[in-house]
């Protein structure tokens, strides 16, 4: 295959990605946005005080956390201590479980991991072709001193 062809080619399947698969991409896109925000803040814990101190209401959550959140108390013993707290969570929980997926239910972390692997093959795919599409990038042209 001459490299005017192949150069043709990916560009036929570049075409084809974006032209066809572009909900699907900007969707992924989100998703990447997503866990790279809440992977800055779980990484900056200490640095920000709202999520040291600051809680999310568990009505606009799904129904899990209310019961995770009954169930830590309980086991703590703190089912009957600071009412104030029994109808809302830390922001670190919301934080975590949109970083991890866990957010989503059973199925965001194998989502998550499927978004992870296509991140990698994309980040390979894109070294080997900027190094095979542009040579010039790796050693000097014959001309140059």
């Amino acid at each position: 295959m001459t490299k005017k062809s192949s150069l043709a080619l990916w560009r036929k399947i570049h075409i084809y990605s974006f032209g066809y698969l572009k909900w699907p991409s900007i969707f992924v896109s989100v998703i990447f946005v997503l866990i790279s925000i809440t992977g800055i803040l779980y990484n900056h814990t200490h640095d920000f005080e709202f999520l040291k101190k600051g809680r999310v209401t568990t009505s606009i959550l799904p129904d899990s956390y209310q019961q995770r959140l009954d169930q830590t108390r309980q086991a703590q013993g703190l089912a009957d201590l600071f009412p104030e707290e029994a109808a809302s969570v830390p922001v670190m929980w919301l934080v975590k479980d949109l970083h991890t997926g866990d957010f989503f239910g059973p199925w965001g972390r194998i989502f998550y991991d499927l978004v992870g692997a296509s991140l990698i093959i994309l980040a390979v795919t894109g070294c080997y072709l900027f190094l095979k599409l542009h040579p010039s990038a790796r050693t000097k042209r014959k001309g140059d001193s």
